[in-house]
């Protein structure tokens, strides 16, 4: 890569926004599973630079995954320590929710 005609030493990090469906799994390989996978649906390109998935969901879930080459990025995402904030949205099958009984619950 080049700006302003001069090489640039290092790539710029790269963090790709990924909306994962439903009935695919979480990891970039699954060597024992016939299953469908993240590296299944990420081009060649990204695979060469070591992207990897920041966090996963659930094989029966869908929602926003992040992606990133870049391990510390990763770390202070997941970390607990770093208390980032996350939000679930879940829709809930069958009958009603308890809502104050849920939220008891999770905190």
């Amino acid at each position: 890569l080049y700006l302003d005609g001069k090489p640039i030493p290092q790539l710029p990090p790269i963090l790709i926004a990924y909306h994962k469906p439903k009935y695919v799994l979480s990891a970039m390989d699954e060597k024992h599973s016939s299953k469908d996978h993240l590296g299944m649906f990420v081009p060649a390109q990204y695979k060469k630079l070591k992207i990897h998935p920041v966090g996963r969901l659930d094989y029966d879930t869908s929602g926003l995954l992040l992606f990133s080459m870049e391990g510390e990025l990763t770390q202070r995402l997941l970390h607990p320590k770093h208390a980032v904030e996350k939000e679930y949205v879940a829709t809930v099958a069958g009958g009603a929710v308890e809502l104050e009984a849920l939220k008891t619950m999770l905190e």
